[in-house]
């Protein structure tokens, strides 16, 4: 072989490789100009679905967008590294690996087990409308508000602003404050001197006077259910309402202020525990 040759096919060579690179690079910008489009309709869709009047059926939407944003991601990046491979030579080798060790086994050897539970998880939690995006939830032991879903992880956002991303396949239990109503629900302590009857038409009515200020959060009017217990230093009465999903905590709190002012204007005291202590007189022997 003389140098002519050899530069010839150095040449070729080298047009090959360069030829290879830009179809690769081509690859890795078309999938991103098509996951950028994704994005954009998933983006004007979600913006529309939170404008809906039906809350419930445009959570839905969010969560349904936020799903195909991040399957699309996966699937454009997994078929760019495949064509890549292709381009650069290894489709032959790759196919006969796929056929000698299986489809099955390949992925368990590179320990994607895990990854392919927590997507078959978000997929049942999602088809099943466990949660929405901005539902608030408790999931195992985290409680907070739903800020993202995708195929294998879900993005929560708790109380106290700490954000917890949490894997579908390792959610244990799944509970939705977000349903139709919630139930609030107060405990009173009452005197055993008071007339407990008398006492709790007062009670019914503080209650209604707040129900018809409030009328917009509940879905019915509270109600006073009765004597629940008696303990060792009051009578209990419960209290009770539905109201509007996640209005319990605020009506509760507003419920014990309105009766604690009530009762004081009233002169009724709210029982607790005393401790009395008597002091003895030491003896001759102990002086």
């Amino acid at each position: 072989m003389n140098w002519n040759e050899l530069l010839e096919k150095l040449k070729d060579g080298g047009i090959k490789i360069i030829g290879s690179l830009l179809l690769i690079i081509l690859t890795f910008v078309a999938a991103n100009l098509i996951l950028k489009a994704i994005s954009s309709y998933t983006r004007r869709t979600i913006d529309k679905a939170n404008q809906m009047e039906d809350k419930a059926h445009g959570k839905q939407i969010v969560t349904v967008m936020s799903i195909l944003r991040s399957v699309s991601r996966y699937l454009l990046y997994f078929f760019a590294i495949m064509i890549s491979l292709n381009i650069m030579g290894f489709g032959a080798n790759l196919n006969n690996v796929l056929v000698t060790a299986g489809v099955g086994s390949l992925i368990l050897s590179f320990g994607a087990q895990s990854f392919i539970k927590d997507v078959v998880a978000g997929l049942f939690l999602i088809f099943e409308k466990q949660y929405s995006v901005g539902d608030f939830v408790k999931l195992g032991d985290y409680t907070g508000t739903v800020t993202g879903v995708a195929t294998r992880v879900t993005y929560l956002t708790t109380v106290d602003g700490t954000k917890v991303i949490i894997p579908n396949g390792s959610i244990p239990s799944v509970i939705n404050y977000g349903n139709k109503f919630n139930q609030a629900k107060i405990v009173v302590p009452t005197p055993y001197e008071a007339n407990t009857a008398e006492l709790i038409e007062k009670i019914t009515g503080w209650l209604n006077e707040y129900y018809r200020e409030n009328k917009e959060n509940f879905v019915e009017p509270p109600q006073v259910l009765g004597v629940s217990e008696f303990n060792a230093s009051s009578v209990d009465l419960t209290v009770v309402g539905k109201v509007l999903p996640l209005k319990q905590w605020q009506t509760e709190r507003d419920w014990r202020l309105l009766i604690k002012k009530h009762f004081d204007e009233e002169g009724i005291s709210i029982p607790y525990q005393t401790v009395t202590v008597i002091k003895s007189e030491p003896s001759e022997k102990d002086a």
